[in-house]
């Protein structure tokens, strides 16, 4: 890798493969995560995401492939620079906030660990609960804590595991507020998540299943680089005539104006389902496909149609 790749890369995945008791949990994975980018990896529980952390942190090694992390060479120990928010923050419930922080300051290094403990705590706001118990905390609370935590060091990229789990709407909207100041400062985010929410607030996204990734690229083009097309049956006053017919290739979501039917553009399924929408009298448009029509192909997983 050059010098000015080097420069503008926080993260440069390349090929990873990683197998546990013979099953396959990465399978050829590539990444590159820019300086200041925010990168959303998705997928199914089981698709790998987690994996892929440990491995980038140290906690696991690769079985093959390379990759450079803060243009360090993946490997046993993790970079000065990087920052790790796991699932349920990696807290000790039963040290207070500022017991944690200040642990965790010492595990860093940092110099002058008071005066950076303070720092965070105001940052984030946690000055009222430096005394609380870390396992009596909201989750909004927790993971408020764990980002201060991680962050005590100045990490110049930092992984976060799912942040947003259990967050009610106002917490994960402060969460969210506090990443984009931090990529606006030059840190490199890589991020897995479920909601396709939070994906459209991404850079780029990833879709990962079964170890491999599907589909890459910027939230608002992805149903388009992967040539989807949608139907929209909005809903009337009277029930459907009828079930929606099963039909190869086309997956359904139900919203409270009605169902969308989600496919490949141009399959014969669309013209197939159009011709029972006229059969049974039901109202019928083309629309733009939406990022959640995009996740929900890649995912394979329809809901029953009514």
């Amino acid at each position: 890798m050059s010098m000015g790749e080097m420069s503008d890369l926080a993260l440069d995945l390349r090929g990873l493969e990683k197998r546990f008791d013979g099953a396959r949990a990465l399978e050829g994975l590539s990444i590159k995560v820019a300086v200041g980018e925010v990168y959303g990896l998705l997928g199914p529980n089981g698709a790998g995401k987690t994996t892929l952390l440990r491995i980038v942190c140290g906690l696991l090694a690769a079985d093959q492939g390379m990759g450079w992390c803060l243009g360090s060479p993946l490997g046993n120990a993790a970079p000065a620079g990087l920052g790790y928010v796991p699932q349920r923050g990696g807290l000790y419930d039963d040290l207070t906030v500022r017991e944690n922080l200040d642990f965790r300051a010492r595990a860093y290094g940092v110099s002058n660990p008071q005066a950076i403990v303070i720092r965070e705590m105001e940052s984030h706001g946690l000055g009222a609960m430096a005394k609380t118990k870390v396992g009596a905390l909201s989750g909004g609370w927790r993971q408020r804590t764990a980002l201060a935590a991680a962050l005590l060091h100045d990490p110049r990229l930092v992984l976060l595991d799912e942040p947003t789990v259990g967050l009610d709407p106002e917490a994960r909207e402060g969460l969210w507020s506090k990443l984009r100041q931090l990529a606006a400062r030059g840190v490199a985010l890589l991020i897995t998540t479920h909601y396709a929410d939070e994906a459209e607030r991404c850079d780029r996204i990833g879709y990962l299943n079964a170890g491999k990734m599907q589909a890459e690229g910027r939230p608002h083009l992805l149903s388009g680089n992967l040539g989807l097309a949608v139907l929209h049956l909005p809903k009337k006053a009277t029930p459907l005539p009828a079930p929606l017919p099963t039909l190869k290739g086309l997956r359904y979501s139900e919203s409270s104006d009605g169902w969308r039917a989600v496919g490949l553009a141009g399959s014969k399924s669309f013209s197939d389902l159009a011709a029972w929408c006229a059969e049974w009298g039901q109202a019928h448009e083309a629309v733009s496909p939406r990022l959640g029509d995009a996740l929900r192909w890649l995912s394979g997983a329809s809901e029953d149609a009514p």
